[in-house]
């Protein structure tokens, strides 16, 4: 078997994966749904507007990334993730095929986002939320593969890191709701989400000078996990 045929039949292996857990694309369908839902109720959510908008668009690379997660969770749990050791690419190009479909489609809805939401956001702030936005993929995806060993694991990772990176947008809404003179989101600053808000939040007022502290908070995280992808998974 050819090297270009190998990767055609571990492909043909995602696309049975996500057949048969519908689970996954209803997941997708979902994210539209959100997007549209906020868009119906712009008119009565006033200032807080802008935040729950960026509250829906985190679940994007969430979601993305939380499919090709399982995916290779599955293979950890029927041990099909050894059999992948003898195609001779490294583990770092292994995830990027793994993960570049799920860029791809990030990107697109990043894009595509702003419209549906009926926001006015200049492309320099499209492009620096689809760049965090890819690095969160990468880290949501990652997190999953690492730390769970089996579907099930997978599912419980994942609820845990979405109620921990949801959390800084979350914390920040209720500053914002209940006019809170301290802003308890701060507590977050570690979180990559956080920096996300930072940045989508200085958008608004054409400043974009969190960006290079966002991507460094997002690599922090990402490089630590690629090489314990390394060690642990391939």
């Amino acid at each position: 078997m050819s090297f270009v045929r190998k990767f055609a039949a571990i492909y043909r292996t995602d696309l049975k994966l996500l057949r048969r857990d519908p689970m996954l694309l209803y997941s997708v369908g979902m994210t539209l749904v959100l997007l549209f839902i906020v868009r119906y109720f712009k008119d009565r959510m006033g200032e807080l507007y802008y935040g729950i908008a960026l509250f829906v668009l985190i679940f994007i690379p969430m979601i993305f990334g939380m499919i090709p997660g399982f995916m290779m969770a599955d293979e950890k749990e029927e041990k099909t993730v050894q059999a992948l050791r003898v195609i001779p690419i490294s583990s770092e190009a292994f995830l990027v095929y793994r993960l570049t479909w799920a860029s791809l489609v990030t990107v697109a809805f990043t894009v595509i986002a702003p419209h549906v939401l009926d926001m006015e956001i200049p492309w320099k702030g499209v492009l620096a939320l689809a760049v965090l936005f890819l690095l969160e993929v990468w880290i949501y995806g990652l997190l999953i593969t690492i730390f769970a060993e089996s579907r099930m694991q997978a599912i419980t990772v994942s609820k845990i890191l979405g109620w921990l990176l949801i959390l800084p947008v979350a914390v920040k809404l209720v500053v914002l709701w209940r006019d809170l003179s301290t802003d308890w989101s701060k507590l977050t600053a570690f979180l990559p989400t956080y920096w996300t808000y930072r940045v989508f939040e200085g958008i608004a007022l054409n400043d974009c000078s969190d960006f290079p502290m966002a991507v460094l908070v997002h690599l922090a995280w990402l490089v630590p996990l690629v090489v314990l992808f390394r060690r642990r998974v391939l």
